[in-house]
């Protein structure tokens, strides 16, 4: 056991520790964790530890998130953000400046810009809070109730981690010097993904690691979709279900897209540690996009997942890679989601087009009413039968096309 400080040791600790909290220049009033949680001495226990935390968790609802677009518009000084629901009604607006691109997660939008982090009602814009930060926002994860959101420091040295409530309080700040990728969370409990190939679950209330899940695939985002949570990174997503156990011996229930040589080298999920500039770059333009089971065997769901490159949009066998159907759009792709039954797509003019998972057919479309920067769609409960049910040429948004 280390012995403990001399009182002026101490003193000088609290005084490092506050000099540090003030660079970072975070206002938070929760508790903060540092260290240990996140050490990579931990010693493997073969899954036995996550699998234990699994059983207690399961059964818990995990709630689904907005469906919707949001969109970076070019502004003289501060960025506009517009959004539109994805399943019907009005395009909203917002304006902020921006030194990443925001991050959608549950029901809320994320931004940070010039010192403040804000959170955004995703359906209409909403302001719900906004406060001092520094840093950079990497993502954040939200269940409705508590938005997780993950920073680097203004050093660029240092992870900050906030739970938020949607009152604007700070629930908790974590800060350690390793990489924290994208978050997720449900009730009191936080899922931070870092090192590349461990989960930890942090318990929000005592302000300890619950569990750890260590994965043999790249992990830097941990999201919730479809009810479940997932951890994943590049080609594979894996369930966090009963086989999360299993993940140190590479059998955890993890969905994985086939290798194949595509136009731009297009990944599924960014590394979830790097910062995304508010302007869509070319990796934006070359993307896959693919929705893991949230239950029954992993795998894609209606085994089908897109390559974007620019204006094409190409459907692939999940099982083969092997090619479905082709799309040509009227504007380069910078963003998208897959949903039940099919794809949402968002280009440069603004416009979403969602389009049928089996033969690649136009199902619908929505606008944000303008060109756009870059663009985040979040699909999570929309479903293709919802989008049948439609009046035909119905718009989700009466602005019109772009």
């Amino acid at each position: 056991m280390r012995p403990p400080r001399p009182p002026r040791a101490a003193a000088r600790a609290l005084l490092l520790a506050a000099a540090a909290l003030s660079a970072l220049s975070v206002a938070c009033g929760g508790g903060q964790t540092q260290g240990e949680a996140f050490d990579p001495r931990w010693k493997d226990d073969g899954g036995a530890g996550i699998a234990a935390f699994q059983r207690r968790f399961a059964g818990r609802p995990v709630p689904l998130g907005a469906d919707v677009a949001v969109g970076v518009v070019a502004g003289t000084g501060a960025r506009q953000l517009v959004g539109v629901p994805l399943g019907g009604g009005a395009a909203w607006t917002f304006e902020h400046p921006l030194d990443a691109r925001p991050a959608v997660a549950g029901s809320v939008v994320v931004g940070l810009g010039q010192g403040e982090l804000f959170a955004l009602d995703a359906r209409t814009g909403e302001l719900l809070w906004k406060r001092r930060a520094g840093g950079r926002l990497r993502g954040a994860g939200d269940d409705g109730e508590t938005t997780v959101v993950s920073l680097v420091s203004t050093t660029g040295t240092m992870s900050v981690v906030l739970a938020i409530g949607h009152d604007g309080m700070v629930q908790r700040q974590i800060e350690d010097d390793a990489d924290i990728g994208v978050p997720a969370v449900v009730g009191r409990y936080a899922f931070l993904p870092w090192h590349g190939r461990y989960v930890t679950v942090f318990d929000l209330q005592t302000g300890r690691e619950a569990a750890r899940a260590l994965l043999r695939t790249e992990v830097s985002r941990a999201f919730l979709l479809g009810g479940a949570v997932f951890f994943g990174g590049g080609s594979a997503a894996t369930r966090f279900d009963a086989a999360i156990g299993l993940g140190p011996a590479g059998r955890a229930s993890t969905a994985r897209l086939p290798a194949r040589e595509l136009p731009g080298a297009p990944i599924w999920m960014p590394d979830g540690t790097e910062v995304l500039a508010p302007v869509a770059s070319a990796e934006d333009r070359a993307r896959l996009y693919a929705r893991p089971r949230a239950s029954g065997p992993p795998g894609i769901e209606a085994e089908r997942f897109v390559a974007t490159y620019h204006r094409a949009a190409v459907g692939r066998d999940a099982r083969s890679g092997e090619l479905a159907w082709a799309h040509a759009g009227e504007a380069d792709f910078l963003g998208g989601a897959a949903y039940a039954g099919g794809f949402a797509l968002c280009d440069a003019r603004g416009g979403i087009a969602f389009l049928d998972a089996q033969r690649g057919a136009v199902a619908g479309r929505a606008s944000l009413g303008r060109p756009v920067q870059a663009c985040v769609v979040q699909a999570d409960g929309l479903t293709a039968a919802a989008l049948a049910a439609r009046r035909p040429g119905r718009s989700a948004t009466p602005a019109g096309p772009p």
